[in-house]
C-alpha cells in the first residue's frame, strides 16, 4: 500500500497502570506500523474522534463500551464513508462455552424488558459486533468469538502476539552478579492477578530442584497478601515489576533455566516468548492457545494440578543440558521466524488493507 495511513489506536486507560502484555502488544504494534511508514494517532475516549483512516481498538473491554456505542451513533461511523473499526479483542473464556452462551441468550431476553443490563460477556459481544474486522491472537480465540458471539469467521483474521528479537542477545551477567543466582526457576508477570495463578507456584517452591525467582508487583488485596506470606515463608526471591526495556529483565531471563507461566489461560504470554528467546526452557499452561505458539517445544500443564506443575518443572531442571539446548534452539528459531513484531505489523497492515482498498 502506497498511501500513508492515519491509524487511530484506542487502548484501555488501565494499561498505563499495569506493565503487562497488553501494554507491550499495543506499543510494539504501533511501533511496527510506524516502521512500515504509517502514522499513529493516539485516541482518547473523552475527546472527539480526529480525522483518521481507521480505528484500531485494543481489548474488548468495558472501558471502551460507552465510547464505542457513542461512535456507532455518530455520522463519522455511519453511512458509506464511515471510519472502519478493527478490534484486537484479547479475549479467552475459561468457562464452558455452552453455559456462557446460554447466559448471553438469557441476558438478551431480559434486556428487552430491562434496558441497559449487560454482563461482562454481553459487553464484549457488543464491542465485537461493532467491529468491521477482528484480530484474535490465536485460532482458539477466533473459535470462541465465533461460537460465543456469533461473529462470522470471514470477519476475523488471526494476528499473533509478537516478541522483540533483542532478547536473543540477552546475557546473564547482570542478574548473576546482583543476586548470585543461576539456572533457577523464573516467573515474570502481573503477580497480583489471580489468572496468573502464582500462588500454586509459590506453594511448591520448597519441592523444586532449584530456587524460584518471581518478578512482578503484588498489591494490598487478599490474594496478594497470601502470595507475600508464601514468599516470606519459603524465602523466595521476589522483585517488583521491571520496565519492559530493563536490561535486568533480559538478564533474568538469560540467567534462568526454566521459565514458568502457570496461568489459568494465556493468549499466549509474551513473557514466555521473551524467555524462550533468552534461552529458557518453558513450562506453560495448556489453556488459551499456547500450543499454537510453542508447538512441541514447551512443557504444558493443567494449571490447577499442582503435582503436574511440580513434576514438569523438576523434569526440565533434571534434563540433560545438551538435550535442552537443542530443543531451546529449535524454539528460538520458530519464534523468531513467526512472531517478530515486524511480522505482526505486516499481518496487521494486511488486515487493514482488506477494509480500505
Amino acid at each position: 500500500m502506497n498511501k500513508v495511513l492515519r491509524i487511530g489506536i484506542l487502548a484501555p486507560p488501565s494499561i498505563s497502570l499495569v506493565n503487562g502484555g497488553v501494554r507491550t502488544q499495543v506499543s510494539q504494534t504501533a511501533e511496527a506500523l510506524q516502521r512500515l511508514g504509517h502514522k499513529i494517532v493516539w485516541i482518547q475516549s473523552n475527546e472527539a474522534l480526529p480525522s483518521i483512516d481507521l480505528l484500531h481498538v485494543f481489548v474488548a473491554s468495558s472501558e471502551h463500551w460507552g465510547f464505542m456505542r457513542q461512535l456507532n451513533s455518530s455520522p463519522q461511523l455511519s453511512g458509506k464513508d464511515r471510519t472502519p473499526i478493527v478490534l484486537s479483542p484479547v479475549f479467552f473464556a475459561p468457562k464452558h462455552i455452552q453455559t456462557t452462551k446460554f447466559k448471553l441468550y438469557a441476558e438478551s431476553v431480559v434486556g428487552k424488558v430491562f434496558k441497559g443490563i449487560s454482563s461482562e460477556y454481553g459487553i464484549k459481544k457488543q464491542i465485537c459486533q461493532l467491529a468491521d474486522v477482528i484480530l484474535p491472537n490465536t485460532r482458539a480465540e477466533l473459535d470462541q468469538i465465533n461460537r460465543l458471539f456469533d461473529i462470522p469467521i470471514d470477519r476475523m483474521h488471526v494476528v499473533p502476539n509478537g516478541v522483540e528479537t533483542r532478547f536473543l542477545q540477552a546475557e546473564s551477567d547482570e542478574f548473576e552478579q546482583r543476586y548470585g543466582l543461576k539456572d533457577f526457576v523464573l516467573f515474570v508477570g502481573q503477580a497480583s492477578s489471580t489468572r496468573k495463578n502464582i500462588l500454586r507456584l509459590l506453594e511448591i517452591a520448597p519441592s523444586l530442584d532449584a530456587p524460584l525467582v518471581v518478578i512482578g508487583d503484588l498489591g494490598k488485596d487478599a490474594y496478594s497478601q497470601k502470595c507475600l506470606e508464601s514468599i516470606k515463608e519459603h524465602n523466595i526471591v521476589h522483585l517488583p515489576a521491571l520496565e519492559h526495556h530493563s536490561s535486568l529483565l533480559a538478564s533474568a531471563y538469560a540467567a534462568a533455566k526454566v521459565f514458568v507461566l502457570p496461568s489459568l489461560f494465556e493468549t499466549p504470554g509474551i513473557a514466555a516468548m521473551e524467555a524462550a528467546l533468552s534461552g529458557c526452557s518453558i513450562v506453560i499452561t495448556k489453556n488459551g492457545g499456547t500450543k499454537e505458539y510453542f508447538k512441541d517445544m514447551a512443557s504444558y500443564i493443567n494449571p490447577i494440578n499442582t503435582g503436574e506443575l511440580r513434576a514438569s518443572i523438576n523434569e526440565l531442571l533434571g534434563t540433560d543440558v545438551a538435550q535442552l539446548e537443542a530443543r531451546n534452539a529449535k524454539l528460538k528459531k520458530h519464534i523468531t521466524s513467526h512472531y517478530s513484531w515486524d511480522t505482526v505489523g505486516s499481518m496487521t497492515l494486511a488486515a487493514y488493507e482488506s477494509l480500505i482498498r
